[in-house]
């Protein structure tokens, strides 16, 4: 509408458009009131979501600092087994080691003992033949 024709409208028209227009902008406002009100629900649910993520991150934090203490106890357990066994293998060396060096000793004297008889029993055969001879 070109300016001339709008001023000659009359007063209900005018009245009319504004209330028509008006009705426009409430119902424009009203939509983006519920917008609005559907984004902070949204928003809100997020908050919660967030802070429920939270919540199980600290969760798994605690999970995580809990694992790596029975892991650590677990090798500490593992350490303390080895030594037990590495001291066990050691003594059952030691008493073997021993028992060798006892027998070794025992066959060496033995050894000693026959020789020492043997040149006994050649000092008696001589005696012997010579005495028989």
């Amino acid at each position: 509408m070109d300016s001339e024709n709008r001023n000659k409208r009359d007063l209900p028209e005018v009245v009319a458009d504004i209330l028509i227009t008006l009705d426009k902008v409430q119902r424009d406002v009203s939509a983006l009131q519920q917008e609005m009100g559907g984004l902070r629900q949204e928003v809100g649910g997020l908050r919660q979501e967030v802070g429920g993520l939270r919540q199980e991150v600290g969760g798994l934090r605690q999970e995580v600092g809990g694992l790596r203490q029975e892991v650590g106890n677990g090798f500490d357990r593992l350490e303390s087994a080895f030594n037990n066994m590495t001291t066990a293998v050691l003594d059952a060396m030691n008493r073997q080691t021993e028992r060798y060096d006892t027998v070794h000793t025992t066959q060496n004297t033995q050894q000693s003992e026959v020789k020492e008889l043997r040149q006994r029993l050649e000092n008696l055969e001589k005696i012997v033949y010579k005495q028989a001879g």
